[in-house]
């Protein structure tokens, strides 16, 4: 599984731009020009994982930019080059801050220009205005002069940063193409570069033709000169572009562009002794040759690859170029294999080659040294299709791996399935709907049985129907992976084999670390190579039912390894594979112990890469990034996990058969001690990470992937943004491909349990994007491993319980916060770091966790059990206690929780907000009768406070205030409470609230009347108010009211002019009591109620105030006023109550009648009295006028009534 891919890399659907420059091309079908390939990084760090792949197909230039780090806009697009066709050589370069695309075709060259990326922008491609960015000049395209049609083609910047096209033409020559510097004017120039005169090349090409191969066996003169291959290089001694060409006279030419000749020439017959005596090269045969100029070990190098009759060999020479002299120095050379050429590049260090056989990929690399002319052995990365591997599985796995695996394109797919469904159309893309279509046609056919929506019922039939479809698919995905190039992202340290379909990266490009042991293939170690080759053999395909079997055993791998050693053992007579392995293993046992040793050294995931500790620090990835991260991940955890298998099987076996064994005793106890633990240990992890990749997908996808590569797949999900930031290892950690191999370590170092970090990081990034039910089966699974310790499996607990909060499962997550607590209780000290808090903070956190999610009762619950099982309290638990009793309503309780704060600001606050909590739910009475204790005065003062800092007109305070001091019979301070409101209305001029006012005067009033009695007074703004004027007071607010005419901002200011306007409004009975309580004249009252007529209330008025003479002279005055006739019952009870002040009034407005009934009425009361003394003036005024009138009847009533008086007193005895 050397190879591993991530599809969205390459896209079919990038926006075409049309470049035209010439109206016809009349040898279009005689060209035949293989697809290339190639790559461009950027020089500026920080973009350092930031690439350019180009295909060049026919007439279609496809480029792709991609980053690791960052999501990219409009990151494809295809120049479409019209009647041309696309010669090998097209090159990318970055120059003046511009990206340049360089690119020859068979009759014209172009020149694209595109912006550079700069630090402002990073998150957009250059691709993402092309249309802007692409300028049609003169300058930037040349239509060239050729022969003939040229098939090859290379190009490159020169020191002035000009673009230097080389052509080969048929005649050997070299057409020089050179555009000015990109953003200059200047006209393109061709020259014409030869090795040798026109008519020489001429009868040289003629002689070749008649005398055919064998003709040239003599110098190279003898034969073609026509070039085979071309190249190009920069020297850094002479600041020239320097060009390389094959031709078929086997002369390997360097070409100056400067000088614009030819500056060396080698014969490359001297490279043919390598092969057999008069072999010569097929030049026909494009795969058994190939000329590559690369840099290795940052020196330029011409590489040349020849192949003749199955023997292969590269050549590898350096050239050594000054301004008087050039040569080629062969450095190297070593052999190749029989296998079809695709491709090979220079990996820094290693020499790598991709080779094609039977559709197969297959990758080799080996290390070369050019200083000390030195190359290692080929290492093989193993067949490039093994990550589709048809393995052993079920029809629920075969489904997850033909519609989920992010390998398989939609069209290699669809053309699987119309094999066996025939053609119907769907959506392009949609593998939901080709899933739909293969069950449909299955259950139409009898061999699916549907259980329910998306399940199904397994079976041997359906199984091998799956297989046979699933079968299918790979053979076209292999079609369609045809390989074009091989590619080396320097600044991502990545390998890359380019195809028609994806970018296939390599997974070993990284320094070998985990299950990536090849060692084992290497000589010092070949009897562990051959016994793990034959493991593999023995065990055959049960992998999938061994890592399943260690999850649903719940036992150690050792134990069912050893299992799987006695069925072994029992069918050994079946085959001779048990015999093989018996003698291979006991060969050599100290090599196979070391090897045991390195293995187990290698997949120790307690260490770093590189062996040492190393810092942690940010590494962002993009969407592209995850996803070939996680296709990294995937292609590797089967390795790791078979390899911890096969190891464990080794050492069974061993054991087995430790009566023949020579192994020291003390080998023996490292074997028991270290090398098994340590191996069951890690494929126990690995059994936990391929059981979370099954379940973290779900019903989407049911495939055996890494745990890990499906997480970082989610964000490659449409619609999902953002980078995602990974700590990891400092070590060349801007580097994308020593960073995927850290990360592997980092990530498993999550599920070793006894390096502490009990897959707590995933669950963070689980609980992050709520994946609850996902937590909740890794932390089931991972407790189960035997040696997590007991802090590590009560954390996870811990963040379980998280996960059933989130999820809205309160009862659940409080009984596993409970179980957690206990489990970490006596270790608390080393996960308070990780949780933030120490022990004594553990519920009140905890209970602020599912306050927030809205579960006071848990919350509540939480609290009590800190007191039930700390035995401790503090300010902070008891207020977060009375704020979960308040959002609960239940505040007697609150208030119980409140009292019992000692620290005085928590106090305060935790009243405010009970205050408040009652306040906004219009629930004050609550607080009115409950008793606060030691906190009595805190809380009246807190109500002070908050009532005064409001308008007055929010009575809600004041009412709590008056309502609890009244319960309390702190009558004195209530009705303080309440003057003060009712003045504070008074003083406030936007207040339109005198009915308020008079309320809150009145309650004062009551509240004062219930003090005792020599306490019934206030202070207030240093005056002393008594009872009775508080009522006066509250008396006049209400008069006020009264009289106010819906003005509510009017102000009693003058109880007088109040009174006049009750007497205005007819309030009497108001007018009354106002009367009383500020001492003003009743008259006016009775004046009013005499001209109302109302008679009865008049009665009433002189009955209640003791028949007062003024309230009969006032009232029979305003009459008499108006002229309106006195009613005879008033003259009656007037004369009666003070006859002498009757008489006057009556005499005065002319009365006469009436005053001398009131006159008659005074002298028979003095007559019966004996009173001799008598009004005699007001009497001789009546007599005067009653004479002047002439009114004689009355004037002898008068007469007679004094007669008879003075008859009465003169007849008494003296």
């Amino acid at each position: 599984m050397s190879l591993f891919s991530s599809i969205e890399a390459i896209r079919s659907d990038a926006p075409v731009v049309e470049i035209s420059k010439i109206s016809t091309l009349n040898t279009i079908s005689e060209i035949k020009v293989n697809p290339s390939s190639g790559c461009f990084v950027y020089d500026d760090p920080a973009l350092g994982n930031r690439f350019i792949i180009w295909r060049a197909i026919g007439a279609d230039l496809y480029l792709e930019e991609r980053s690791f780090g960052v999501n990219l806009k409009s990151a494809s697009v295809c120049f479409r080059f019209k009647n041309e066709i696309i010669l090998p050589g097209t090159l990318i370069v970055e120059a003046d801050s511009k990206v340049l695309v360089l690119v020859a075709t068979t009759s014209c060259v172009h020149r694209v220009g595109l912006t550079a990326p700069d630090e402002f922008d990073f998150g957009c491609s250059v691709f993402a205005s092309i249309g802007e960015q692409f300028v049609n000049h003169p300058s930037n395209w040349y239509v060239y002069n050729a022969m003939g049609t040229p098939h090859l083609a290379t190009c490159m910047l020169n020191a002035e940063k000009e673009a230097l096209f080389g052509i080969a033409d048929v005649d050997g020559s070299i057409l020089l193409v050179t555009l000015c510097r990109y953003g200059a004017d200047g006209p393109p120039t061709q020259d014409v570069l030869r090795h040798s005169s026109r008519l020489r090349r001429i009868l040289v090409g003629l002689f070749h033709g008649v005398g055919g191969s064998n003709a040239a066996d003599g110098d190279g003169q003898f034969g073609s000169s026509s070039v085979v291959d071309l190249s190009a290089f920069y020297s850094n001694e002479t600041s020239d572009v320097v060009l390389c060409s094959l031709s078929y006279d086997c002369q390997l030419r360097l070409w100056s562009c400067g000088r614009k000749s030819v500056i060396h020439s080698f014969d490359m017959r001297q490279c043919f002794r390598q092969f057999s005596v008069g072999d010569e090269p097929d030049w026909q045969c494009v795969c058994k040759w190939r000329l590559k100029c690369t840099e290795i070990e940052r020196t330029w190098v011409v590489v040349f690859y020849l192949s003749i009759k199955g023997v292969d060999r590269f050549f590898v020479f350096v050239p050594s170029i000054t301004t008087h002299q050039a040569r080629l120095v062969r450095c190297i050379d070593f052999p190749g294999f029989d296998l079809e050429v695709v491709d090979f590049c220079v990996n820094d260090f290693r020499f790598v080659a991709l080779y094609l056989q039977k559709q197969r990929l297959v990758l080799k690399w080996k290390e070369v040294c050019l200083q000390e002319y030195e190359h290692g052995p080929w290492v093989d990365c193993e067949d490039g299709d093994v990550y589709l591997s048809t393995g052993a599985v079920s029809a629920s796995q075969l489904m997850g791996k033909i519609f989920h695996n992010p390998l398989l394109a939609y069209r290699s797919v669809e053309r699987a399935l119309k094999i066996s469904c025939g053609d119907a159309y769907t959506p392009p893309g949609d593998f939901a709907s080709l899933r739909s279509k293969l069950f449909d046609y299955l259950e139409d056919n009898g061999v699916a049985v549907r259980l329910g929506a998306g399940k199904w019922k397994e079976s041997p039939t359906l199984e091998s129907t799956l297989r046979t479809v699933w079968t299918s698919c790979v053979q076209y995905h292999n079609a369609a992976m045809k390989p074009i190039g091989l590619v080396y992202l320097r600044n991502c340290r990545m390998l890359a084999v380019v195809t028609n379909d994806r970018l296939l990266f390599q997974r070993d490009t990284a320094p070998l670390v985990l299950g990536f042991v090849p060692q084992f293939k290497y000589d010092d170690h070949r009897p562990a190579a051959d016994c793990f080759s034959l493991i593999g053999r023995l065990v055959g395909a049960g992998d999938e039912q061994f890592f399943a079997a260690v999850e649903a055993a719940k036992t150690t791998p050792w134990q069912l390894v050893n299992d799987e050693l006695s069925r072994v053992v029992q069918d050994a007579g079946a085959n001779g594979l048990w015999q093989n392995f018996h003698r291979t293993m006991l060969m050599d046992e100290v090599a196979l112990f070391e090897a045991l040793q390195v293995l187990a050294g290698h997949l120790d995931p307690t260490v770093s890469p590189n062996g040492t500790p190393s810092k942690l620090t940010s590494f962002e990835l993009s969407s592209y990034g995850a996803s070939v991260t996680a296709a990294y991940f995937a292609s590797s955890v089967g390795d790791g996990a078979l390899l911890c298998r096969q190891a464990l099987f080794l050492m069974a076996s061993w054991c087995y058969f430790r009566p023949e064994s020579k192994l020291p005793s003390s080998n023996w106890t490292t074997i028991h001690s270290e090398l098994v633990p340590k191996l069951s240990l890690l494929c126990q992890c690995y059994v936990l990470l391929k059981q979370i990749a099954s379940m973290t997908v779900g019903e989407r996808c049911r495939s055996d992937w890494l745990m890990v590569a499906d997480f970082l797949r989610k964000f490659t999900v449409p619609g999902r943004a953002g980078n995602l930031k990974i700590k990891t290892g400092d070590v060349d950690f801007h580097h994308f491909g020593k960073f995927v191999v850290d990360l592997y370590v980092h990530l498993l170092k999550m599920f070793w349990p006894c390096g502490g970090g009990g897959c707590l990081q995933l669950v963070d990034y689980l609980l992050e994007n709520r994946m609850y039910a996902d937590v909740r089966r890794l932390v089931e699974s991972a407790n189960r491993m035997p040696t997590s310790t007991a802090a590590v499996k009560a954390l996870r607990i811990y963040y379980e319980a998280v996960a059933c909060l989130r999820a809205k499962e309160p009862q659940q997550a409080y009984e596993k916060f409970l179980t957690a607590f206990i489990g970490l209780a006596d270790n608390f000290h080393s996960v308070q770091g990780r949780l933030g808090f120490d022990k004594e903070s553990f519920f009140t956190n905890t209970a602020a966790l599912f306050d927030k999610a809205g579960f006071g009762e848990q919350a509540i619950q939480l609290c009590l059990d800190h007191l039930r099982l700390l035995e401790t309290d503090s300010p902070a638990l008891w207020h977060m206690l009375c704020r979960l009793y308040c959002a609960s309503d239940r505040y007697a309780e609150a208030v119980e929780a409140a009292v019992k704060i000692q620290h005085q600001p928590t106090l305060e606050d935790s009243l405010t907000n009970l205050v408040r909590r009652v306040v906004d739910r219009g629930l004050g009475s609550e607080l009115c009768n409950c008793n606060f204790g030691p906190a009595e005065q805190t809380f009246v003062g807190l109500l002070e406070k908050m009532a005064r800092a409001n308008k007055p007109t929010d009575d809600t305070y004041y009412d709590i205030l008056f309502g609890h001091l009244t319960f309390k019979m702190k009558y004195r301070t209530a009705a303080h409470c309440m003057y003060e409101k009712a003045k504070r209305l008074e003083a406030d001029p936007a207040a339109t609230t005198l009915d308020a006012q008079a309320a809150a005067l009145y309650l004062a009033a009551t509240a004062l009347n219930f003090a005792r009695p020599q306490f019934r007074y206030l202070y207030f703004d240093k005056q002393s108010i008594t009872l009775r004027q508080l009522r006066a007071e509250a008396l006049l607010v209400e008069c006020a009211l009264q009289v106010a005419n819906d003005n509510l901002h009017c102000r009693p200011t003058n109880p007088d002019r109040t009174f006049d306007q009750l007497l205005q409004k007819g309030q009497l009975d108001l007018a009354e009591k106002l009367c009383k309580a500020y001492e003003l004249p009743m008259e006016k009252v009775a004046s009013v109620v005499a001209l109302n007529g109302a008679w009865d209330r008049l009665k009433q008025l002189v009955d209640r105030h003791d028949h007062k003479p003024e309230l009969y002279n006032a009232a029979c005055k305003s009459l008499l006023n108006r002229k309106r006739p006195v009613p005879a019952w008033l003259v009656d009870q007037y004369k009666e109550t003070e006859p002498v002040g009757a008489m006057v009034l009556f005499l005065e407005y002319g009365e006469l009648e009436a005053a001398v009934q009131c006159a008659s009425k005074l002298l028979r009361d003095r007559a019966q009295e004996l009173q001799p003394i008598l009004p005699i003036l007001e009497l001789d005024n009546l007599y005067v006028i009653l004479e002047r009138t002439g009114n004689l009847n009355l004037l002898e009533t008068l007469i007679g009534e004094l007669e008879r008086y003075s008859d009465t007193l003169l007849s008494q005895p003296q």
